[in-house]
């Protein structure tokens, strides 16, 4: 499945799709994440590899863990979207991280995201989600 849409609503909710799927299921990244996907995450970079990583460190070390695409825009390769990540970690601290997100799609999957993020609620010690390594 690979993100298609092109209206604001049909895209929010594929987006929010992608992001639930992939950390429900880190299996299943190849199917949105090109090979050579990199992120880039308040400054810090990361090459899919690293972001396999993070992906499955997250679902592992969370209770859970929900998206909320506020936003989305698309034009030709490149999609923006405002997205809230609701955290709640393993001892029942829960945050609320808004994300503000640009890719670029290759065949409807993503090879590149600059995103942004801040706390809005919550445990601060959660702040950090974004860009948590092993």
């Amino acid at each position: 499945m690979a993100i298609a849409a092109r209206d604001q609503e049909s895209l929010r909710l594929e987006i929010g799709h992608v992001l639930q799927v992939v950390f429900a299921d880190p299996d299943r990244i190849p199917e949105f994440f090109t090979d050579d996907y990199t992120q880039t995450t308040n400054g810090a970079v990361s090459d899919r590899t690293a972001f396999e990583a993070y992906v499955r460190h997250v679902a592992r070390t969370v209770r859970s863990v929900q998206f909320e695409v506020l936003d989305a825009a698309r034009q030709d390769a490149t999609i923006a979207d405002r997205h809230l990540v609701h955290v709640t970690d393993q001892n029942g601290g829960r945050a609320t991280i808004e994300v503000y997100l640009f890719g670029t799609l290759v065949d409807g999957r993503l090879q590149r995201v600059h995103e942004a993020t801040r706390l809005l609620s919550g445990e601060a010690a959660l702040e950090g989600l974004g860009s948590a390594r092993e």
